[in-house]
């Protein structure tokens, strides 16, 4: 039964239905002709994967991106990121990076922390001097640190279907997203530095106050989300809906940039955003409990640990596997999909779930950079006006970095594992 399913999933991918259609049927089909069971169980299963307090923290936080994002919080965030380090070779390709690691730590998201700051940097970047290549490859690359940095949509998905503290993840998030968005700065100075790039003049403490003070309200936002939870006063999902009411008070009493017709549309949009994905998940669900239900995870932890049981080896294979399902498959899906199946076996190689969650995460960030399913590279075709093809070949070498971090992460587990170590 579970030979036939993987086939059948991807073939009606290729047949072009949705990824939750094709999750789901794929499970109906393995149940009906291979299983001699009644197909009805996937609904069923589906709605059993959906009834998860955690997920229900997922809309709230698109929610409130939207609301800080349509709030101007962008242009706020990129004006403090270079007051910070605009004084540094290729300035604005330094503050790109951190606009998005700040946008990141609101939104969750990545495409749409390429869009906010994309959709401004990028022409200011080009306006400026850089190559245009190189500002999008950036930029693009940079944006995955939204699903990194908590607080994370992806981490909160992978926390609800491996029983991990979301807690203990969002913590986990921060130091590998500080790593990769240290290499990434490091990359653009250096890369600027031989281009002869401008740069800002060193800011003065005035300067980085008033910038400060700008964003102070916007920035509020992840010090009530992470300080609210690690406190215990919100569980996740209280913490992203006191977001979402946040979000709005700043955005339409603090900088009177929503007004009640802005606020209809961003809860448009938040339905269009959030609906697919927990259809998504749904789907996922049921396909992941097919592969439960059948043993598979044990088989393939016997299998695998029969050949090695060298955490090196194992990890490196993960690695693998992870780099190739992140071709094809969203980060929802993947995690639901392989989450299950490959935190048992990590963690009999000695692994820790949470520290096994940033791996997960930081690869599957790596599959938004790669066609065909890569959702950076069609959100900066938007933003660069670019082919395809030429998104991808201009983010080659922060995806290469991107790698590096990858190992760093994978290896070293001390990035992932201070901060929950300490918290908890």
């Amino acid at each position: 039964m579970v030979g036939a399913l993987v086939p059948v999933f991807f073939g009606l991918l290729v047949f072009g239905l949705p990824i939750f259609a094709a999750l789901a049927l794929s499970v109906a089909a393995a149940l009906y002709f291979w299983g001699g069971l009644d197909p009805v169980l996937v609904p069923m299963r589906m709605f059993s994967g959906m009834n998860n307090f955690s997920l229900m923290s997922i809309p709230f936080f698109i929610l409130a991106a939207e609301l800080m994002r349509i709030g101007g919080l962008s242009e706020r965030l990129i004006n403090l990121a270079r007051a910070i380090v605009g004084w540094l070779p290729g300035g604005l390709a330094a503050a790109a990076v951190v606009a998005c690691l700040m946008f990141g730590s609101i939104s969750g998201s990545s495409p749409a922390t390429v869009i906010a700051i994309g959709s401004i940097l990028y022409p200011a970047m080009v306006k400026a001097g850089y190559d245009k290549y190189f500002s999008i490859g950036l930029i693009t690359t940079a944006g995955t640190l939204g699903p990194i940095v908590p607080p994370s949509i992806a981490l909160i998905i992978y926390g609800s279907v491996t029983g991990t503290s979301v807690g203990k993840l969002f913590a986990a998030g921060l130091l590998p997203a500080l790593l990769i968005g240290g290499i990434l700065i490091a990359y653009a100075s250096w890369y600027s530095a031989r281009k002869g790039y401008p740069r800002d003049a060193m800011p003065t403490i005035a300067s980085i106050w008033a910038a400060l003070k700008q964003a102070a309200w916007g920035l509020g936002l992840p010090f009530i989300l992470l300080g609210g939870i690690y406190s215990g006063v919100f569980t996740p999902t209280e913490a992203a809906a006191a977001a979402c009411l946040y979000g709005w008070l700043v955005g339409a009493v603090v900088y009177r940039t929503i007004s009640l017709k802005d606020t209809l549309v961003v809860l448009r949009n938040t339905g269009l955003i959030s609906g697919p994905l927990l259809l998504i998940t749904a789907g996922a669900s049921a396909f992941s409990w097919l592969l439960a239900s059948s043993g598979t995870p044990a088989q393939l932890a016997s299998f695998i640990l029969s050949d090695t049981s060298n955490s090196i080896v194992v990890m490196l294979l993960f690695n693998l596997i992870l780099l190739v399902a992140g071709c094809f498959l969203d980060s929802a899906s993947a995690i639901i999909i392989l989450g299950p199946l490959m935190m048992p076996i990590a963690a009999q190689v000695g692994v820790d779930p949470i520290h096994f969650g940033i791996i997960m995460l930081v690869n599957l960030s790596v599959g938004m950079l790669t066609p065909p399913v890569g959702l950076n590279l069609f959100v900066a075709m938007g933003v660069a006006n670019m082919k395809l093809g030429e998104i991808f070949r201009a983010a080659l070498p922060t995806i290469a970095l991107m790698l590096v971090a990858l190992v760093i992460l994978t290896y070293v587990p001390f990035f992932s594992m201070l901060l929950p170590n300490t918290f908890f």
